[in-house]
């Protein structure tokens, strides 16, 4: 008797420790991430209205993020980037508050207009993060975006490259 008593206990408790375990599978996968990136370039001096925008920016100290202090030239020296982070959540579970920290090549010069900071991509879903770039450096020069988010209080980063 005390034997099958014991055996049941154990039964019990395995199955319990197996749930337990897949909960936490289940939420770890639940609020994460995914990205796709794409990058677009073109010659600062094709396009003035941006790069006037970029000049105001940096002169008013409003940029998102700053890789160098120089002061801007000609537009023909210079590159526009834009770039667009698809953030697909799949899981059950909101990821809220994104925090993006842009990360420069060598050679940029600043991010100049930053959207999708601080939104929230709900659960089974998608958000946009859009972000504006002034370089020197070549249009294929290894930039990235570190994104750090929370689900249910719990912090959680992913970290991309184009």
């Amino acid at each position: 008797m005390r034997g099958d008593t014991v055996r049941t206990a154990t039964i019990f408790l395995s199955m319990l420790l197996i749930l337990m375990l897949c909960f936490c599978a289940f939420f770890y996968a639940g609020g994460t991430l995914r990205a796709e990136v794409s990058c677009i370039s073109a010659p600062a001096a094709e396009h003035p209205d941006s790069f006037e925008q970029a000049r105001r920016a940096l002169a008013n100290g409003i940029e998102p993020a700053r890789f160098s202090d120089e002061a801007l030239g000609d537009a023909s020296a210079y590159t526009l980037l834009d770039v667009n982070v698809l953030l697909s959540n799949r899981g059950a579970f909101d990821a809220e508050w994104l925090n993006v920290q842009p990360l420069g090549a060598s050679g940029d010069v600043a991010v100049y207009a930053l959207a999708g900071d601080g939104t929230d991509v709900p659960a089974r879903s998608t958000g946009h993060v859009h972000l504006q770039y002034l370089t020197h450096a070549p249009a294929d020069a290894v930039r990235g975006l570190k994104i750090q988010y929370y689900v249910y209080g719990i912090s959680r980063t992913i970290e991309v490259t184009f």
